[in-house]
């Protein structure tokens, strides 16, 4: 059945707002919506994604009825699997994260998700959670059909399964900033 929760595979974390929720913008750049909890995984090409993909079809299904299929191939209907060679800046750039073949998929909730850690503890530093971070989620396929008709993957938890390179670009600031003179490091 579509709404059984399911466990993503590992991938790299992106667009990471699973601490504090984030209202979305419209195409005007005004505030729309209900803040939301959101994260996005990315996957290699060689992750293995048949059972989301199979929840995400029998979601669609259940909604829209058997032409689900036909109608995301015709582009009429939103699918929740992205290409990572569709992740580009105004320049056609890759964006940081995307630049290797495979796919992404955003999970999105108005409640806040569990974080734990690699041994199920919870993470209460939130300095650990970052974009480029190695996790994995529990989610619930969803068919959806207001503005646009689609599925998408609800956001249950999060799992930080091990670090990775920050995609901001920035370094931590433990690595960053040298002890000021005549400080000591306690």
């Amino acid at each position: 059945m579509a709404s059984n929760r399911l466990h993503s595979p590992e991938g790299t974390a992106r667009y990471v707002n699973v601490l504090i929720p984030r209202q979305r913008k419209d195409s005007k750049g005004v505030l729309s919506g209900d803040p939301k909890y959101q994260i996005t995984l990315i996957f290699d090409e060689d992750t293995d994604m048949k059972a989301m993909k199979r929840a995400a079809q029998e979601a669609g299904i259940e909604k829209f009825g058997p032409k689900f299929p036909e109608l995301v191939k015709k582009g009429k209907m939103n699918w929740p699997f992205v290409d990572n060679e569709d992740k580009v800046d105004d320049d056609d750039n890759p964006i940081p994260g995307f630049e290797n073949p495979g796919c992404s998929v955003g999970f999105k909730s108005k409640d806040k998700p569990g974080i734990v850690d690699a041994d199920a503890e919870p993470i209460m530093d939130k300095s650990e959670i970052y974009d480029g971070m190695r996790a994995r989620v529990s989610c619930r396929p969803f068919a959806y059909d207001n503005e646009s008709k689609g599925v998408a993957f609800y956001l249950i938890n999060v799992q930080k399964l091990d670090d990775g390179d920050r995609l901001s670009g920035d370094p931590a600031a433990e690595d960053d900033i040298k002890p000021a003179k005549g400080k000591k490091k306690k």
